[in-house]
Parts: C-alpha cells; sequence; structure tokens
C-alpha cells in the first residue's frame, strides 16, 4: 500500500467538548478500504513542555505534584503548556522558573513526541536543562498542587526506575532521552 493510500477521509466532524484545555470530535471517517466507521473520537490537549533540569552538582530538579485525573501524587518534572505565540523553549524555561524558581541557560530541545498519536493530537517537547540556578521562589498556579522541590542526584536513576518510582510514561520518556545509560 502507497503512502498516499493509508490516509484516512474525515467525513463529518462532531464537536462534544471545546474548552481551553481540551477539545474532543466524534468523527465520521472513510478508511482507505472503503468502510465508514461513523464513531471515531478524537481529543486534542494545547501542546506542552517537559524539562529534565539538572543543577549546578547534576542534581535532577523534581517535586512531588498531585494529579486529579489519576488522584494521586505522582513525581515530576517542570511542566506545562505553551502558550500561544510561545516556543517550546521560551515555555520550558518559564516552566521551571514557574514550578521551581530555577533558570538555566543551557537549554536543549531533545525530542518532539506525540503522547497517544491515534486518539490524541497532543505533542510534547522534552527539553534538557543543565547547570540550572535557583533565583526566585515557585510560583504556582491555582490548579497545582506541588511539593518543594527535590534535588535527587542522578546517580540514583537506575535504582530510582527499577525501583518504580517514576510511573508516568512521559517522565521516563524524558528521562530515556535525558539519560539513556540509566535505561540500558
Amino acid at each position: 500500500m502507497s503512502q498516499q493510500d493509508v490516509h484516512w477521509k474525515r467525513l463529518n466532524r462532531e464537536t462534544l467538548l471545546d474548552s481551553p484545555y481540551m477539545k474532543v470530535w466524534q468523527d465520521t471517517i472513510k478508511l482507505p478500504s472503503g468502510r465508514i466507521v461513523d464513531d471515531y473520537s478524537v481529543a486534542a490537549l494545547p501542546n506542552g513542555v517537559i524539562v529534565v533540569a539538572t543543577d549546578e552538582n547534576d542534581n535532577l530538579i523534581m517535586f512531588d505534584e498531585y494529579k486529579y485525573a489519576v488522584d494521586a501524587t505522582v513525581l515530576t518534572f517542570p511542566a506545562g503548556g505553551i502558550d500561544e505565540h510561545e516556543s517550546p523553549m521560551v515555555a520550558a524555561a518559564r516552566e521551571l522558573l514557574e514550578e521551581t524558581g530555577y533558570e538555566s541557560n543551557d537549554l536543549e530541545l531533545l525530542a518532539e513526541l506525540y503522547v497517544y498519536p491515534s486518539k490524541i493530537k497532543h505533542t510534547n517537547y522534552i527539553v534538557r536543562a543543565k547547570n540550572a540556578k535557583q533565583v526566585a521562589n515557585a510560583d504556582y498556579e491555582d490548579t497545582e498542587t506541588i511539593s518543594e522541590t527535590q534535588l535527587i542526584p542522578t546517580t540514583q536513576l537506575r535504582e530510582m526506575r527499577k525501583s518504580g518510582k517514576f510511573n508516568t510514561t512521559y517522565l521516563l520518556a524524558a528521562l530515556a532521552l535525558a539519560f539513556p545509560e540509566s535505561f540500558s
């Protein structure tokens, strides 16, 4: 099958939800085989950044954050949405400062990852920040329940991974990109 033959054709789209944080549609689509599917759901979220940051002593800059959808607190990196007309790098620097009070002049875009491309239109940009320094206090949004910043030696990554301390796909993906040696 050629690349041209793989594309699905949208015949109709019904908006089920349209909010600043999520859009959900139910599409009627025609598959390359000619089959019609009249209830294919698709969601879109604003694109986001995940910042894998270390300080001058090579400690990961992390924190525990309550996540409402799973009703659990998870260890995580600074992360958040990319504002309109904002680049991923600018968003990464902003999120790092807002959520931890740290700044870094050494930022590198590691990857652009689709979260669940079969059903969700959303890209996470993984940004590596090195040699970050604390320059301010964290400034959380009302919807963020974040613990104090934790400085975790990168030498503990392998042990923490094996113990199951990292339990979100975005965190594991970001760590594997930034520290591949800890995942071999």
